[in-house]
């Protein structure tokens, strides 16, 4: 609808300029000029020659164009006017043909608006005002009365089911549409046609109009062209019911159809992906069998008997480490015991061919609690405890032994680690350790610390001696063995005890050794706070 506005508002303009032109041509027009300017000096059949002559040309311009309802020439010198008009028209005097050629001055160019009839006017030579053309008479006036039933036909044929009007800087003309329509919509436009909005969407009585609007800057004119909604979208409208029920009947079909997607496909692979996710945190008991006879009932099956297998195996693997493990503890408790059994007859001998009875007496007894806590108590594990105190029975009799060389301090067990189940001998071999090498060749003033280092979710029992240490590749070899995640071939020692803490506390447990302060040597053992009351007791 816009382009055929454009299309006929464009050829009006064309046609307007066209008959414009036209006019101007009037003033190299051999006629016209001899007309105006030597009529006195034409004989009569001159004079009357030229006049058919111009009345033959201003015809043919009027045949030209369906616009045109009357083309005059007004020649004041002679008082003449040559017009394709009828008898009426021609009886016009001069005061009618001045006056439509000054109104041009009041109503703009090139249209001029004349006791509402449409006018293309010109002056030559060009006059100023209306009182110019009075007191200097032109040489001729020329008007072209533009057809208004043309004009109000061609905006009908523009906007057949809607109004249209053309507008000046003074006239309007119109289409036999309900005019005052056109001027409530155009009110309610405003600034919008000026500022060139190529169209706009209006609502006047309760109903919406279309309304486009075309300007023409050479011919200072304005199209403007109204048509209600329902004429151009009456179509659409009917079917907007139609469309409405399409568009809910898809939403439902989306809906189930998304519906049935999320049963068939996406509930089974969430839930395929929760069973994957709790068997990869260990929970192999909650596959459930699942009753389908799709492909995912396939992959439930398969995934089923997976885990079941997986299960079993992890079942048959933990029951076999259990078991090595228990195997390789009571190994290893069996390599301690006769460590402190070797030394231990020759220092009570001595003592007996000495008769220092009083030791003597004290090793027995200690050596008796030290043997009995090894030899008579079957559990793998003891109370932390226990522990100490048969470490303080081994102090009592290397007290004894190295009385003039060595001397050996014991801080309190808090209480807190009292009831913690650890493996037994753990701290005997690390104090046998520095007797035997951190301790062994000191003369005199050889010290012992074994300390209780209370850390919180931790204990820390620390070893200490004042001896001559290790020798650097010594305790790099040895730290090397204490970081190897499995130790091969029979382990003896800090060894032996750090690897029984890893089996008992994993990773939180072991043992760690660094050089002292004072070039000693310290063992630092490392027991995570798990407390139990369930304690096993020593059998006596």
């Amino acid at each position: 609808m816009k382009d055929k506005i454009s299309y006929e508002f464009l050829s009006l303009e064309q046609e307007l300029q066209r008959i414009a032109n036209t006019q101007k041509q009037l003033v190299n027009d051999g006629e016209v000029l001899d007309l105006g300017s030597s009529i006195f000096l034409l004989s009569d059949y001159q004079r009357t020659k030229k006049i058919n002559d111009l009345h033959d040309k201003l015809q043919l311009w009027k045949d030209a164009s369906p616009l045109i309802r009357n083309v005059s020439v007004y020649i004041p010198s002679s008082d003449r006017i040559v017009t394709t008009g009828t008898v009426t028209d021609m009886a016009a005097n001069q005061v009618a043909m001045k006056q439509i050629a000054a109104a041009i001055y009041k109503g703009g160019y090139p249209i001029t608006q004349w006791n509402n009839r449409m006018y293309l006017s010109m002056t030559f030579p060009n006059r100023q005002s209306a009182r110019d053309i009075a007191n200097r008479p032109p040489l001729f006036i020329n008007n072209i009365e533009l057809s208004t039933e043309a004009l109000q036909q061609m905006l009908s044929r523009i906007s057949q089911e809607g109004g249209a009007a053309l507008y000046g800087k003074s006239w309007a003309v119109g289409n036999k549409r309900d005019q005052s329509l056109l001027a409530e919509i155009r009110t309610k436009l405003g600034d919008r046609e000026i500022r060139g909005t190529p169209d706009s969407s209006v609502a006047v009585g309760g109903q919406r109009y279309f309304v486009f609007s075309e300007k023409s800057e050479s011919m200072d004119l304005e199209l403007l062209t109204y048509i209600p909604e329902k004429a151009l979208l009456g179509t659409l409208q009917s079917y907007r019911i139609w469309f409405w029920l399409l568009v809910a009947c898809s939403l439902v079909i989306i809906l189930l159809f998304s519906y049935g997607i999320h049963l068939l496909i996406q509930r089974p692979l969430s839930m395929l992906v929760r069973l994957l996710r709790n068997v990869e945190e260990g929970n192999f008991h909650i596959v459930k069998k699942q009753n389908r006879k799709d492909e995912f009932g396939y992959l439930f099956s398969q995934f089923e008997r997976t885990v079941r297998k997986l299960k079993q195996s992890i079942d048959e693997l933990y029951v076999q480490k259990i078991r090595l493990q228990q195997t390789e503890l009571k190994q290893l408790q069996a390599q301690i015991a006769p460590h402190f059994l070797y030394n231990s007859f020759f220092i009570l001998h001595q003592l007996i061919v000495s008769y220092d009875n009083e030791k003597a007496e004290s090793v027995s007894k200690n050596l008796g609690e030290y043997f009995q806590y090894i030899t008579r108590n079957s559990m793998d594990e003891v109370a932390l405890e226990a522990e100490v105190n048969h470490v303080r029975s081994y102090l009592e009799i290397q007290n004894i032994r190295f009385s003039n060389r060595i001397s050996a301090s014991f801080t309190s067990l808090p209480d807190k680690f009292r009831t913690i189940l650890v493996p037994r001998l753990v701290l005997q071999p690390i104090i046998e350790n520095a007797y035997q090498h951190g301790l062994r060749d000191v003369l005199s003033g050889g010290r012992l610390v074994i300390d209780f280092l209370d850390r919180g979710d931790e204990l820390c029992i620390v070893v200490e001696d004042n001896g001559s240490g290790m020798p650097g590749d010594e305790r790099a070899n040895l730290q090397q063995k204490l970081s190897a995640e499995e130790v091969t071939g029979e382990s003896t020692g800090l060894i032996n005890v750090h690897r029984r803490l890893k089996i008992k506390f994993g990773n939180k447990g072991g043992i760690e050794v660094q050089t002292g302060p004072g070039g000693g040597f310290v063992v630092s053992v490392h027991i995570p706070c798990e407390e139990n009351s369930d304690v096993p007791t020593a059998d006596r």
